[in-house]
């Protein structure tokens, strides 16, 4: 069946329409991933916080790239109806990891961002959840999914985008629920 809808209906890159995949090597390889860990307010490389820096609960922001591409605005905006993407989205995370040279995270388990039940019912899936499974998987993470399973763990907290009341309010509850330690982890940010 898969078959037969892929002939009627090829996958085409969403940025050059070349016919394959939803987004090709070509597409994927301009979207340019941040090598350095830069502190909460982005101002400074190396440190998760600096003097600058707003006060946070959150321990730490991993943020793998920067939102002003226009490739990579085309894949998250179309994520929602295209599951498929889950994996370039991956695949950015991985890379910004790799360049860190941060590949393993001993002790850590991953908590995706809880989405609204409406907006997965009209995705059909939950697109936190579908990266951070896979995410899991590939650094060999435990995948958390509640919020009160946090006791003494280090966490850290996926999103697609992000969004700094969202985070901190998740990082507030985490803490609340006794969580050790909280690093946000997001695709992009502004």
């Amino acid at each position: 069946m898969k078959q037969i809808l892929n002939l009627l209906f090829p996958k085409t890159c969403l940025v050059c329409q070349r016919k394959g995949s939803h987004l090709c090597e070509d597409c994927f390889s301009l979207i340019e991933i941040n090598p350095f860990q830069r502190c909460i307010c982005g101002k400074n490389k190396g440190v998760f916080k600096c003097l600058e820096c707003p006060p946070s609960l959150l321990d730490g922001l991993f943020v793998s790239a920067d939102l002003n591409q226009s490739v990579l605005k085309k894949i998250i905006s179309s994520y929602g109806s295209i599951k498929e993407l889950s994996m370039p989205l991956v695949l950015i995370i991985l890379t910004h990891f790799f360049l860190l040279k941060k590949n393993r995270f001993p002790d850590f388990v991953v908590f995706p961002c809880p989405i609204g039940r409406k907006e997965e019912k009209r995705t059909g899936f939950s697109e936190t959840r579908e990266i951070a499974k896979i995410l899991s998987e590939k650094l060999k993470m435990p995948l958390m999914e509640n919020l009160d399973q946090a006791k003494d763990k280090n966490v850290l907290v996926l999103d697609i985008v992000y969004d700094a009341s969202r985070m901190e309010k998740l990082a507030e509850e985490l803490k609340q629920n006794q969580a050790k330690q909280v690093l946000g982890l997001v695709v992009a940010k502004h």
